[in-house]
């Protein structure tokens, strides 16, 4: 079975710019996984512009499976130069994982990626081609389960530069604080977010460049079912107990109705554990059958506020760890799971709805529709079955 590639990537923008010099795409389809890291000459909005076309250029010419001498064709002829230094001029890195385990990489000019395995950092064995007058470098390799590719601008090893460090962090200092995080069984997002922290504390919060880092990690498929909302046919009840019973890894109930249905199908009952209610979840509900069974619209609503605090406040791994249906949740689908099924029942809870608004628009139907966008935001596998 391919591996599932658990990518995550975090900025920080220079000082006094709104935008971002550096940009990631990320491209996900059938054949593989496609990142791009660019960063664009200088900073601000002409250095967004030279990244944001050389990344998306790229992506996309690599899934139409296109040869890298294309793609830095088409870059040299379509990026604009800068009046003043009349260069067209973007440095990348381009990790792609193909569903055979096998991996293509590509460097120009960004620091050199760091591969860690099995509590190493590998050098990779790297080929030269010559575009132009440009050095890039080539690499491909078998990729195996627990391998971790991280990569990143230039902010990274500049950071600290006049203020902590005469000379910045280099990039051995960066790749042995990657190494140590390994160690520590991190997720993608918490190696990306670690790293672009402590660069941001090493320019003293004031970054005099654009800070961006990636990290890939080569996994094992992680699976979560969640059942959330009754089917709008009541004969399609025993459809979910069906479902659920196929399902691999962690089963989830979401929402009062969702729970009686399925407890009646599996002939349990389920029992409240009010140990775990706190004043803005309610309590979860105990069955032998399913992992976690929680109430619906208020707990989603909750677990979507940990996931945003964690991912743009930065708080701490400390929300996944609290007793309560929330915290549970988000530590099953961001930490525990990489590939989530989501069956959804098409019946409206009369209580979420407004009378004006059409039925896509009720609470419960937006309250989801956010996880789902927060779990894609996270490069989580989506797949979502309507009963």
């Amino acid at each position: 079975m391919p591996l599932f590639m658990d990518i995550a990537s975090d900025s920080v923008n220079k000082v006094h710019e709104e935008l971002c010099g550096d940009n990631v795409e990320v491209r996900i389809n059938d054949e593989s996984v496609i990142a791009v890291l660019a960063d664009g000459l200088g900073s601000g909005v002409k250095a967004n512009i030279l990244a944001t076309l050389t990344s998306t250029i790229t992506a996309t010419m690599l899934e139409e499976k296109m040869g890298i001498k294309d793609v830095l064709e088409t870059l040299e002829a379509t990026l604009p130069k800068c009046k003043v230094r009349n260069l067209a001029y973007s440095t990348f890195t381009i990790v792609q994982v193909f569903r055979n385990k096998t991996a293509y990489i590509v460097e120009f000019d960004n620091p050199p990626l760091v591969f860690i395995r099995d509590g190493e950092i590998i050098q990779l064995n790297r080929t030269e081609v010559e575009f132009q007058g440009k050095a890039v470098y080539e690499t491909s390799m078998e990729i195996e389960k627990g391998d971790i590719m991280a990569f990143f601008s230039d902010g990274v090893i500049h950071a600290g530069v006049g203020n902590f460090m005469n000379f910045g962090w280099e990039w051995e200092q960066a790749a042995d604080y990657l190494l140590a995080r390994s160690y520590e069984g991190k997720s993608a997002k918490d190696m990306s977010m670690a790293l672009v922290d402590v660069c941001n504390n090493l320019y003293g919060e004031e970054p005099g460049d654009d800070t961006t880092a990636v990290v890939i990690k080569a996994q094992e498929h992680k699976y979560v079912t969640l059942f959330s909302g009754p089917p709008l046919d009541k004969e399609k009840d025993s459809e979910i107990k069906r479902i659920l019973d196929k399902a691999r890894g962690i089963k989830i109930v979401c929402g009062g109705t969702a729970g009686n249905i399925v407890a009646r199908e599996y002939g349990e009952e389920i029992k409240i554990d009010l140990s775990t209610m706190s004043k803005k979840v309610p309590p979860i509900g105990r069955m032998d059958s399913i992992d976690l069974v929680t109430e619906g619209v208020l707990t989603i609503r909750e677990t979507l506020k940990l996931i945003e605090d964690y991912v743009h406040n930065r708080s701490g791994r400390e929300i996944f760890e609290q007793n309560n249906g929330a915290s549970m949740l988000a530590n099953y689908l961001i930490n525990e799971c990489n590939t989530i099924d989501i069956i959804m029942g098409n019946s409206i809870n009369p209580d979420h709805q407004n009378p004006d608004f059409p039925e896509e628009l009720t609470i419960k139907w937006k309250v989801t529709q956010k996880l789902i966008d927060m779990l894609h935001y996270f490069n989580k596998d989506v797949n979502i079955v309507y009963v």
